[in-house]
């Protein structure tokens, strides 16, 4: 099953905006953010081993093997210009999809959000070990489900072994050194209520940035991008660094 299962319905987008969710999401977290986007951008949800559209396959706790797969699955879609959004666990991620892919497709833009740099220590205490009791507790401390989903047990036999998994890619992901620093422009999200990622780690995502590096903190917990008015916000930072990505991209290729 492939790892973009929405479909590309915009006519001749000129960028494609890949976006991993968080440990425990799936795709369908970025499900209204194609139509919340211009027509020259085409939102691309990526959906992670294990969940949603590819449940049947199976869950991968090793990050730099998952990041390997993802980055092999995308870059046999590159078609056009392309950036990459993603949150907590889909942040660090994609910086390591980011540069496995952008040696032979450069791309536009990143956007990390609501995750710490690689280059300084996770804040976040470890999650995966923890009984099924206390990981559900660590996710309602997080704002991370309803509480009637979190006191369905059918639901949360389902969903308990994903997130256990996600927070092993976190925890385990942390751990790995950072591979450099990204040749594009970078954006970055957090929050100012958010127990995860406190606003001062933020900036050490510039050590790793391009020349082009900025952040924008919202109101909001560690999901500020549940809620509409943080998701346009993020939607206008990021479609003005990608308008000046283009147009320095395109005015290099007349240039040639």
């Amino acid at each position: 099953m492939t790892c973009l299962p929405f479909p590309d319905v915009k006519t001749n987008p000129e960028i494609d905006l890949f976006c991993l969710p968080y440990a425990g999401g799936s795709s369908a977290v970025f499900s209204k953010w194609d139509a919340m986007f211009p027509d020259w951008i085409s939102v691309r949800p990526v959906e992670l081993p294990g969940r949603g559209s590819r449940l049947n396959s199976s869950l991968m706790t090793c990050p730099t093997e998952l990041s390997i797969q993802l980055a092999d699955e995308l870059a046999e879609r590159i078609e056009r210009p392309w950036a990459i959004f993603g949150h907590s666990l889909g942040a660090a991620l994609g910086y390591r999809i980011a540069h496995i892919i952008e040696s032979e497709h450069p791309l536009l833009g990143f956007f990390p959000s609501g995750r710490h740099a690689p280059t300084c220590a996770d804040p976040a205490p470890l999650r995966a070990h923890l009984s099924d009791e206390a990981l559900i507790e660590e996710v309602r401390s997080l704002n991370g489900a309803p509480p009637e989903l979190l006191e369905n047990r059918e639901f949360m036999n389902m969903v308990l072994p994903i997130i256990r998994a996600d927070f092993e890619l976190s925890e385990r992901g942390s751990l790995l050194p950072p591979l450099g620093s990204m040749k594009c422009g970078m954006q970055v999200f957090g929050s100012t209520d958010d127990p995860e990622v406190p606003i001062a780690s933020l900036k050490n995502w510039k050590d790793v940035a391009g020349a082009d590096f900025s952040q924008k903190i919202l109101p909001g917990d560690h999901f500020f991008l549940h809620h509409e008015s943080q998701c346009l916000s993020m939607r206008d930072s990021i479609c003005d660094l990608l308008s000046k990505a283009l147009a320095e991209s395109k005015s290099t290729v007349s240039a040639i």
